[in-house]
Formats: C-alpha cells, structure tokens, sequence
C-alpha cells in the first residue's frame, strides 16, 4: 500500500514528465518551419464521390490523327462479342465493275464524331449516322464506291472515290462544298491538318489541297500510285506506292526529303515509331527504315497459312498497328501477325479462317481483326490467345474503328454493323 508521501512524489513526478513532453513537442513544432516542414491543419474526411464518367473521345479520321497512332479507347467486358445494330447500304455498279458492291471496301475505316458515324460506301455513297441506333442523319451519292475511309475537320468531310475525285461534304447535313478531279481513282485516305488536305492518288499523285475550296496548294509526282493512306510526323509525310518505294516528303511544299526501296507493290500505310518507319507490301515482307534517312533495318518474311494457290499467296494489304513495342498486321495468308518492333522477331502469330486485308486496331490489350470469311477476332495482344470471336457476314475487308467500347465495321455483304 503506498503511503501518503510516496502518492504525492508520483503525482509531482507525473506533472513534471507531462510538462517536459508538452516542451519538447512546442519545441520541435516551432522547429519544423525552419527545416522547410509545414504545419498541416487536420481535417475532417471528405465524403468518397463517384468520379464522372469519362467523356466521348472522338476518331474523325484513319486511325484517329495525321500521325495515325490512335487505335481507339475501351472499355472491356469478358462478355463475348454481340452486334448491338446493323444498317444495309445501297448497292450500285460502276465504271469498271459491272457487278453491284455494297457495304465498306478496303481500306473503309468509319470517322466518330461525337454520336455520329461516317463511312463510305462501295454502293456508291458516304452515310452519317447515329451512333446510338445506325439510324441515318444524311447520305450523299457519290459517282462510285467510295472505299477511301473519310477525314473530318469542323463542319467538313474529305473523302476520296473510284470516280477519280476528292470530295468535301458539309459534315452536318451532306452537301456538297467542292469536289476535285484526279487523273485515276481515290483510295487512299485524307489527313486535315492547319485546313489543308493531304492525299495520295493512283494517278501517282500527292496531293495537298486548300481544306476552303480545294484549290490545289502542290501536286507532287511520285514513281507510281498510291492506294494506302500517308502519315505525317515532324513536318513530314511518308507514303508507300505500287511501284514498290516508300517516300518521305516536306510536308510544307511536297519535295522529297528521301526515298527508300520497298522491291514491291506496297498498300500499307506507314507506321511511324521508335525512329523507324514500319511498312508491309504484296510480296509478303514486312519492312523497317530509319525515319531520319530511310536506311533499311529489318525484314521480315512470312510464309505458310491459307492461300498458297492464290497468285499473291503471302501478301500484305494491311497496315502495321505499333503498339508497346510490337508490330501486329493480318496477311493475306490468313494469319495475324505480332513482331517485335526492334528487330522484327515473330512473337506469335495467329490463324484466322481466311485472308485479312483490314488493318487491326489494338486498344487496351485486344487486337480487333477481321476476315475475309466476315469474322470478327479479339485477340489477346500479348500472346495472340482467342479471347471472343462473332461471324457477322461475308468479305470483311475494312478496317474496323474502336472508339468508346464499341467496334464500328462494314462488310462487303452490304452491311454496316456496330458490336460490342
């Protein structure tokens, strides 16, 4: 039992501990500014608020800018492909093919625009519809297919033809601003940048027209046509042609900055990344070039897969998608292919049911891949693994556009289709 005294000398000895703490603590507070220490205030928790969700983005052009290096936003879900709507296009002959197409040909990448969906048609026309419903806020008829995938800046649309013109339409209602006559047909596809126009011809052509009233600004002669679209990267724009070379042009006046061989007709537009340009051609090699003087660096030749009996067997007409450091493209040969994009290494390679000749997008992870059987691949871009696949027609020889969660595609069975 402790005595009165012993009760008394804890309790000063208490008091005296309790003071030299509250010193020390003032103290080293009133020390803390001078080492560059703040004081923080505390304060009560903020209720947790649900973030909005992120807003629309917007695709208005092949694969998403000039640079060509935006491949499409999600989201995923691990439920499988389902189309959500379809529209049927009209169908209609032309000059140099007496059989009626429909539906999107090659290369045939849809624009978004806030909720409105452009593409144009091998039937002979370009469509805006409604991304909620595929309902149609305009068409407008054009003198051919129009395979060209369209541009959009503002209130106008670019997009080339078969009937060897250039259109601009009013992106709101679908009337016609100018239109620009070519020396042959149009399949390549525009890039807008500062409201001039750039496009190639298969007149062997490029060209850059005033965005205004499509004046020509210059008209630069290359060793043959142009049916893949250009990229433009740093003032500089770089586009294969048939004739089998790969150009790289000021972008301000057209000359040309170099010129490297490809050997082979080549539909592929350019990838620019990492310093090199990627390139893919008919004979079945895929190609990469220093961007600074087009010097080669590496091939790759793919052999095997379906096709063998058809003349062009192993052909690329797809274009390379580079993404995280690998290089994905469909050959006509059936397969799609993943490489490394420093030394062209094959990382895997999977086999669809036929031919693809659309351009893959990758976006988050899946590499989206058409056929030309009218099947529809998601693929895991890490190892090529099916992660879903849906039959949604017949010749599906465009290029999807993934924007929002959604995959926007044509066929060439006269349908327009959007999935998710």
């Amino acid at each position: 039992m402790n005595s009165p005294k012993s009760s008394c000398t804890s309790s000063l000895s208490s008091l005296f501990l309790r003071a030299f703490l509250a010193t020390i603590s003032v103290a080293m507070l009133a020390a803390l500014p001078a080492c560059g220490g703040k004081l923080v205030k505390e304060t009560s928790a903020e209720p947790l608020v649900e973030r909005p969700a992120p807003a629309p983005v917007d695709f208005p052009t092949w694969f998403g800018n000039p640079a060509r290096n935006f491949y499409g936003t999600g989201p995923w879900t691990d439920k499988p492909l389902e189309v959500v709507w379809d529209f049927k296009t009209d169908w209609s002959s032309g000059r140099l093919h007496k059989d009626p197409w429909a539906g999107s040909g090659w290369p045939g990448q849809p624009a978004v625009v806030g909720d409105r969906i452009y593409f144009g048609s091998a039937g002979a026309r370009v469509y805006a519809l409604n991304s909620k419903d595929g309902s149609v806020i305009w068409s407008y008829k054009t003198g051919d297919g129009a395979k060209s995938s369209p541009a959009v800046a503002g209130d106008r649309l670019v997009i080339g033809n078969l009937d060897n013109s250039i259109y601009c339409l009013n992106a709101n209602d679908g009337t016609l601003i100018w239109k620009v006559k070519t020396g042959f047909e149009t399949d390549s596809s525009p890039a807008i940048i500062d409201d001039r126009v750039y496009i190639g011809g298969e007149d062997g052509f490029y060209y850059c027209l005033s965005l205004a009233d499509g004046a020509v600004i210059y008209k630069q002669p290359l060793a043959g046509s142009v049916e893949g679209g250009s990229t433009i990267v740093a003032g500089k724009i770089f586009v294969g042609t048939e004739a089998g070379d790969l150009y790289c042009l000021n972008q301000t006046d057209g000359t040309v900055v170099w010129k490297a061989r490809i050997g082979s007709d080549s539909n592929s537009t350019p990838a620019v990344a990492n310093g090199f340009v990627y390139t893919a051609a008919e004979d079945g090699i895929v190609r990469a070039f220093k961007q600074e003087d087009g010097a080669p660096v590496w091939t790759h030749k793919v052999e095997g897969g379906l096709n063998l009996k058809t003349e062009e067997k192993t052909g690329f007409w797809s274009s390379p998608i580079v993404y995280r450091g690998k290089v994905f493209l469909g050959s006509n040969n059936g397969y799609m292919y993943c490489l490394s994009a420093i030394d062209g290494r094959q990382v895997w390679a999977h086999l669809a049911r036929a031919a693809i000749w659309g351009s893959s997008p990758v976006v988050e992870g899946r590499v989206i891949v058409g056929d030309k059987a009218g099947w529809i691949y998601a693929l895991s871009a890490e190892d090529g693994k099916l992660i879903s696949e849906i039959q949604v027609g017949e010749n599906i020889d465009a290029t999807p556009a993934v924007i929002n969660g959604r995959i926007y595609v044509g066929a060439f069975n006269g349908k327009f289709y959007c999935l998710k």
